[in-house]
């Protein structure tokens, strides 16, 4: 087996086991078991188990950032725009559940500060929100969208992906993206339009 076969094989099975227990009870000698490969080896890639679980973390978050960069640079009526952001994320997380639930865990910790690996977390999970709201941005230029607080809704619309990947619901990645997207835009109102507010 090739050196990249082999360490893509070592994220694979880390990723599996850290998904699946806390950071603490994942020892380096259940991961270089579950890969089938020497303890050694492992430590011939990473130099330790916090440099592997941050190589996991940092080679899933990468893929989805392409992936939304991608889909953002698309020349596309904003709402669709918005809808091939939110198709990017929901197709990325429906084929990897395993690191949707390390996303989840990371999250959890988040919070000023840390280590320079958790910095660099905040940085890329930022770089999400910087691409949503410049897509909502376009959309209000463009005079499609009512976005008041775009910097807020990008957060909320990032939001609704985790609601709807954690619900109890099976939709497919289209079904999902259409409740997010039409409620984001549309809420629940019978009307497409935004209900006018009422008069004082």
């Amino acid at each position: 087996m090739k050196s990249q076969q082999r360490r893509d094989k070592i994220l694979s099975c880390a990723a599996r086991l850290f998904a699946a227990a806390r950071y603490d009870e994942v020892l380096m000698e259940d991961i270089a078991r579950e890969a089938g490969v020497a303890k050694g080896t492992l430590y011939s890639h990473f130099a330790d188990k916090d440099a592997l679980y941050f190589a996991v973390v940092f080679d899933g978050i990468s893929q989805l950032n392409d992936r939304l960069r991608t889909a953002a640079a698309q020349d596309r009526q904003p709402e669709e725009q918005v809808r091939a952001v939110m198709n990017a994320i929901l197709s990325f997380f429906s084929r990897n559940r395993v690191f949707f639930r390390l996303l989840s865990m990371e999250d959890a910790k988040a919070g000023p500060g840390g280590s320079e690996s958790r910095q660099r977390w905040q940085t890329e999970r930022t770089e999400q929100i910087d691409v949503i709201e410049s897509v909502l941005l376009r959309g209000m230029t463009t005079g499609d969208f009512h976005v008041p607080h775009p910097r807020l809704q990008a957060f909320v619309l990032r939001g609704m992906v985790r609601s709807v990947l954690t619900s109890s619901e099976k939709l497919s990645v289209a079904e999902m993206v259409d409740v997010i997207v039409d409620t984001f835009l549309y809420g629940t109102h019978s009307s497409t339009r935004r209900p006018e507010a009422p008069a004082p």
